[in-house]
This record gives structure tokens, C-alpha cells and sequence, in this order.
């Protein structure tokens, strides 16, 4: 029962926040120290295996299903982790308990998502997960985040249509929403038209909300435009939430070729997208849809040092875009722009608390070793031996250390301004995390794994792909292709997003 207190507590604690209005600060430090306990029984179950649990009174076949596994407790961590963040980055800042409501029912949600292995209850979740991303989105209530949230809502909306069609489709042949049962139909009929026909509206609901390119066009609007600490909370964790749905559904379904192919053009198309933009935000954001391409790849890749590089990359990724979106929030909010000309021109207003965390956050998503990026990095290349795969993955860390090469003098000069002591908590919580992160995640995972992945063509390859991605920056400076922006128009992604289908569709008849 444990997994089922974990999303309860905090919708409990958020009805507390809004009926109560007064104390909605001390709920958010209540719902930390009761999710620390409850993931922390969780790791204990762990320990014993991996189970599934079945509530509502009837059998596997019909109720409703929670996994406790690596994955699920992982993200569960990992959203504790930020959440714990974002409450100390926002401590002091005047928000209505209204704010406290929703960033509860956010994460009860995403921990449901995490655990779920019943694809009706994944839609419904999807739903409030949808709910509460659009109200948080239009917190400031600006013009623009208002725009954004709606194109996040009717986007959202349009997906998880899709993915309920999908839902339809199964049911009708199966009679029964767990996975386990689909996954056991598909192997006795894997080349039936409904599975076909199933997995690619399946995974094109699932994909919008998960970060994938051709799919999640609303992205790069609704994370530059809502508030630093919804940013993190989106990109940390709200999208991860799709990438754990479309691993649960590639058990059940063949989608190794739509993750591997999808996984490719959004690492690059994000890389391409963010080299040439010229807001910090916008680059953080078409950042969250790159990176997802190497979760992508790494599920798809179907090895087992993929799949835990993978996982670890996921929450690599949280904790250090979290800081960089938290610390280009607030060098945007006192420079009054996240435009990077006025940013630099007016780096001396920077307090020395920001400029660290964004030099610790920058380094951990180039994968400069030890930190972060590179340890889950090297583990998720351990476990692909496709050398067209691994050139893949090569370009989009130089790209992406190309692209970064333009907040890196935000870093420097000197400052007289202070951190004020809840932002420095948050950045001192979270750059620790992806300093220290080599020798977690390493007594988390089999030797294995290890053994195989932290030599030194390992650290040889991260910093060639920083001194390639830092080079290439020079020439960036002197060309800029004017890339196409229509595609991110609400009727051009719509449409985008049903091409994505049919891309889908045709890959799951190839595998």
C-alpha cells in the first residue's frame, strides 16, 4: 500500500493547502518528509525484488496495477528531489497557496505515473498531470503564459484523445488494461493489424507529453515562458513522466525502432533548434527535447547497460536542468530579460550564488567527467554497439556543448550582489546532486555495468565532443540560418503531430 500512500498523501495535502490557505508552507515541508518516508520503505521493498501490487479488490486482469521497481522508485526519488528544490528556491517568494495546491497535485500524479501499470489509469493521470502543468504555466498570468498554457492544453488535450483511442483499440482485443495482459496478447499475435494500429496511437499520445520533437511542439513556448520553478519541475520531471510510460509500453509492444529513430531526430532537431536561439530559456527549452532523444535511444537500444545508462541520464537530466532553468530564472528576473545580448551586456548585476550554479549545471549537461552528464553517458554508450547510433549520440554532445558555449560568460566577471540564503539552499541542494552524482548512481547499479564503462575511451570521448562543440561555437557566431517557426504555430503542429503518427505506424510494420 505503500505506493498507492505516496500520490494519496499529497493530493491529501493539497486539499489541506486549499481549504486551510494560511499554512500551505508548512504543508509543502510535510508532504517532503512523509514522501522521504514512503520512498524510503519503498527502497526497502525494493531490496526484497520487484513486485506489482493490484488494487480495487479484483485480480490483475481487471484492477489496477502499481509496479514497484527500479524505474518507478527512481523517478520517485528524483521527483522528491525536486520538489524539495523548488520549495526552498520559492520560500520566500509571495505565491498564493493556490500555487502550493497545484505543485501538489502535480507530483501525487507524476508518482502514480511512475508506478502505474494500467493504461486507462495512465490516461487519467495524464489528464491531471495536463491540469495542472496549464494553471502552473499561467502562474504570472502575462499575456504570453497565458498563450503558452493554452497551446500546452489543446495540445495535451489533442494527444491524450489519441492515446484514449488507442486505449479503445486494445481493449477491444484484449479485455483488459494491464500491461502484463497486453504484453502477453502481443506476443501470441504480434503481427495482428491492432497492434500495429494500438502501438502507434499509444505511443503518439504518450509522445506529446513526453519531450519527443515532431510531438511535444508546445515545449519551447510553455518552459521559457512559465516561472523558474515551474520550468524545473517541468523539464526535471513532468516530461520524464511520458519517457516512463513509452518504456512500460515498449515491453508490451515492438517499438524499438519508432524509440531509436524518434530518439535521433530529437536529439538532433532539439540541438539545431537551441545552437541558433538567442533567449536562454528557449535554449534550456529545446534542450529538455534533445536530451530526451538519449532516454529514447537508450530504451530502445534494448541492452541492459542501455537501459540503466538510460535511466540514469533521466535523472542526471532532472537535477541539472532544474538548476539551470532555476539559475536562468533568476538572472532573467534581474536583468529584467532572458534575451543572452542583454544577459551578458549586464552580467555584473548576476549574484556569485547564480553564476556557480550555472557553471556547475553547465558542465554537468556537456558530460565534462566527473559530474552528471558524463557518468550517465558513459554507461547508456556502454550497452550500444552501433557505431551509426554512437556517432549519433557523439554529435548531440558536441552539439550540445556547442550550443551552451553562449551562457558560458555569464559565468565570468566579477559581482557584488548576494544569493539570498533560500536560493543558495536550492542551488547548493541540486549542485551537489550532479557533482556527487558517479558514486550514487555507481552503488546503485551492478558491477556489471560498471565494469565496462568508466575507462578511458569513456573520458577521452566526453572531452573531445566539449572541445568539438566549443570549437564549432566560433563559426555558429558568424552563420545564422533562419530556421523554420511555422512548424511551432498551433495548426502546423497538429499537423505535425499526426505525420508523427504515420512515421510511427510505418516503423512499427518495419519492426
Amino acid at each position: 500500500m505503500t505506493a498507492l500512500a505516496l500520490p494519496l498523501a499529497r493530493f491529501l495535502f493539497g486539499a489541506l493547502t486549499i481549504a486551510i490557505g494560511r499554512g500551505h508552507r508548512v504543508f509543502l515541508v510535510l508532504s517532503l518528509v512523509v514522501d522521504a518516508a514512503l520512498i524510503a520503505g519503498l527502497c526497502t521493498v525494493l531490496l526484497g525484488g520487484t513486485c506489482a501490487v493490484t488494487f480495487g479488490g479484483w485480480g490483475s486482469q481487471h484492477g489496477i496495477s502499481f509496479s514497484i521497481d527500479l524505474i518507478s522508485v527512481t523517478f520517485a526519488a528524483l521527483g522528491l528531489a525536486l520538489s524539495a528544490a523548488v520549495t526552498v528556491y520559492t520560500w520566500r517568494d509571495k505565491l498564493r497557496p493556490s500555487f502550493a495546491m497545484l505543485v501538489h497535485l502535480l507530483m501525487g500524479a507524476c508518482y502514480a505515473l511512475a508506478f502505474t501499470r494500467d493504461l486507462f489509469n495512465a490516461y487519467v493521470l495524464f489528464e491531471l498531470v495536463t491540469l495542472a502543468g496549464f494553471l502552473l504555466v499561467a502562474t504570472g498570468r502575462r499575456p504570453r503564459q497565458i498563450w503558452a498554457s493554452l497551446r500546452y492544453l489543446i495540445f495535451s488535450s489533442f494527444a491524450l484523445n489519441v492515446f484514449l483511442f488507442g486505449v479503445a483499440v486494445v481493449y477491444a482485443h484484449v479485455q483488459s488494461l494491464d500491461l502484463d495482459a497486453v504484453a502477453a496478447a502481443v506476443t501470441q499475435s504480434p503481427d495482428a493489424p491492432w497492434v500495429r494500429l494500438a502501438g502507434a496511437l499509444l505511443f503518439t499520445g504518450v509522445a506529446v507529453k513526453a519531450g519527443v520533437f515532431v510531438f511535444s511542439l508546445w515545449l519551447p513556448l510553455a518552459h521559457s515562458q512559465a516561472p523558474p520553478a515551474v520550468s524545473a519541475l517541468l523539464s526535471g520531471l513532468v516530461v520524464k513522466m511520458g519517457v516512463v510510460v513509452l518504456y512500460r509500453l515498449s515491453a508490451a509492444f515492438p517499438l524499438r525502432a519508432p524509440l531509436i529513430v524518434c530518439g535521433g531526430l530529437t536529439a538532433i532537431l532539439g540541438i539545431v533548434y537551441a545552437a541558433w536561439s538567442h533567449d536562454a530559456k528557449r535554449v534550456l527549452a529545446f534542450h529538455t527535447l534533445s536530451q530526451i532523444g538519449y532516454l529514447l535511444i537508450g530504451f530502445g537500444a534494448g541492452t541492459d547497460a542501455a537501459r540503466f545508462g538510460a535511466l540514469d541520464y533521466a535523472v542526471a537530466h532532472g537535477l541539472f536542468k532544474a538548476l539551470l532553468f532555476l539559475a536562468v530564472g533568476e538572472a532573467a528576473a534581474i536583468v529584467g530579460s532572458s534575451q543572452l545580448e542583454r544577459l551578458v551586456a549586464e552580467r555584473g548585476r548576476l549574484p556569485r550564488g547564480t553564476r556557480v550554479a550555472l557553471a556547475v549545471g553547465l558542465l554537468g549537461i556537456i558530460g565534462v567527467p566527473p559530474l552528471a552528464g558524463f557518468a550517465a553517458k558513459a554507461v547508456l554508450e556502454s550497452g550500444i554497439a552501433s557505431l551509426p547510433v554512437r556517432t549519433l549520440l557523439f554529435i548531440t554532445s558536441a552539439g550540445t556543448a556547442l550550443s551552451f558555449a553562449k551562457l558560458w560568460p555569464l559565468v565570468g566577471g566579477r559581482s557584488a550582489a548576494r544569493t539570498t540564503a533560500p536560493r543558495a539552499a536550492a542551488y547548493g541542494m541540486l549542485g551537489a546532486a550532479v557533482a556527487l552524482f558517479l558514486p550514487i548512481s555507481r552503488a546503485m547499479e551492478p558491477a556489471s555495468v560498471w565494469a565496462a564503462t568508466l575507462h578511458a575511451p569513456a573520458y577521452i570521448e566526453a572531452l573531445a565532443a566539449f572541445a568539438v562543440g566549443t570549437a564549432a561555437y566560433a563559426w555558429t557566431r558568424r552563420v545564422g540560418p533562419r530556421l523554420p517557426e511555422r512548424l511551432f504555430r498551433l495548426e502546423e503542429g497538429v499537423l505535425l503531430l499526426l505525420g508523427g503518427f504515420f512515421l510511427v505506424y510505418l516503423l512499427l510494420g518495419g519492426g
